[in-house]
């Protein structure tokens, strides 16, 4: 992972922090744990080493002690020569420590961060490690390996020098073939809990979580990996169709993870992307006019494979996700081929996965 440092990240928001300013965070309660454990978590550091102190208002707390640093009355502070963080969810309460700072002449916003400040440092940073993913496999061709139930290490032996996506619970298989993914996918926070240990231990590349799933867990001390959030804002059209990420730092959510995948793989310039193990048959299945479907179709690859979760799978709208991958793809003559052996999938042009090896 890219090293982080948090006052040169502050400084490409905020011209004072060159010019040496200081950076005290107005707020001594549960949100500034929750920042430290964000941090802690995605960036991994100690984000109070870069504090000079706390700003409160309260004087029951001025004169105190908080994550080892002073906590100041503004009226102590040399405002000009600060920049302030607001650690304070309340909307309304960011309002008033605003019109408190007003008083000491403090407008500029490179001079106080209101709500937000904390995870737009994040994003920032994460846009640009994404930014040299860009094209990396301008050209060649990967495999997305799906979890179903047709997925057999016979067919992974054969992609020991291919560029692979896997995701979830995929080190079931591992005790089976000597084949490692080349990049690893989790989006379901209730998967990552479950599986947390055995993700620790089995996956060795670079890996995308959805934070959710970072959060889910209490200990989170992984490395090699990048960090994204999911635009679920499908749910809120009447046709469910979603859109495809040309940032995927920001992912759109099509209900599976291997539309996760394909946006990734596009925004890595992969030419030809080959699906293997998307059966496509999960049950129980829920229809966007609220039918439920269940069946006895073997849902993945291995008995142990147990969901994590109560769930129904929204199959109008992973199809819907599929469609738009087809016609995304398409525009950017980039090809999307379906290798599984059987399974339901159908919005991509079929090839037979031996032949692809016959040279």
């Amino acid at each position: 992972m890219n090293i982080f440092d948090f006052r040169t990240e502050l400084g490409k928001m905020s011209p004072r922090i060159a010019l040496g300013a200081k950076i005290y965070v107005w707020g001594t309660g549960a949100n500034w744990e929750h920042i430290c454990k964000m941090y802690k978590y995605l960036v991994n550091i100690d984000i109070d080493d870069y504090i000079e102190g706390f700003i409160d208002s309260d004087q029951n707390k001025q004169g105190k002690i908080f994550h080892n640093k002073q906590v100041y009355a503004l009226s102590e502070i040399n405002t000009a020569n600060a920049v302030i963080l607001i650690s304070i969810v309340s909307w309304h309460a960011n309002k008033d420590v605003l019109r408190q700072l007003l008083n000491y002449e403090i407008y500029s916003d490179s001079s106080v961060f209101c709500l937000g400040w904390d995870m737009c440092i994040l994003m920032r940073f994460n846009y640009n490690r994404f930014l040299q993913l860009k094209d990396k496999h301008k050209g060649e061709r990967c495999f997305i390996i799906g979890n179903g139930p047709s997925l057999l290490a016979s067919d992974l032996d054969k992609l020991k020098n291919e560029i692979t996506f896997a995701t979830n619970k995929i080190f079931l298989i591992f005790d089976k073939t000597e084949w490692r993914p080349s990049y690893y996918c989790n989006h379901d926070d209730e998967v990552f809990k479950d599986a947390y240990a055995e993700i620790q231990k089995n996956i060795k590349c670079p890996a995308f979580y959805e934070l959710p799933s970072i959060f889910s867990v209490d200990d989170f001390c992984l490395t090699n990996f990048y960090f994204y959030c999911s635009d679920k804002r499908v749910c809120w059209r009447p046709n469910r169709k979603p859109s495809f990420s040309e940032e995927p730092f920001v992912m759109q959510w099509g209900a599976t993870i291997t539309y996760d995948c394909l946006q990734l793989a596009a925004y890595m310039g992969f030419s030809e992307i080959y699906l293997l193990g998307v059966d496509n048959t999960n049950m129980p299945v829920v229809k966007l006019n609220g039918e439920i479907f269940f069946g006895d179709t073997k849902d993945h690859f291995d008995n142990r494979y147990k969901p994590s979760q109560i769930y129904t799978i929204p199959i109008d709208i992973i199809n819907s996700a599929y469609n738009t991958a087809y016609e995304y793809c398409k525009s950017h003559n980039i090809k999307i081929y379906n290798a599984t052996r059987g399974g339901a999938l159908e919005a991509f042009e079929r090839v037979d996965f031996d032949k692809l090896f016959l040279n």
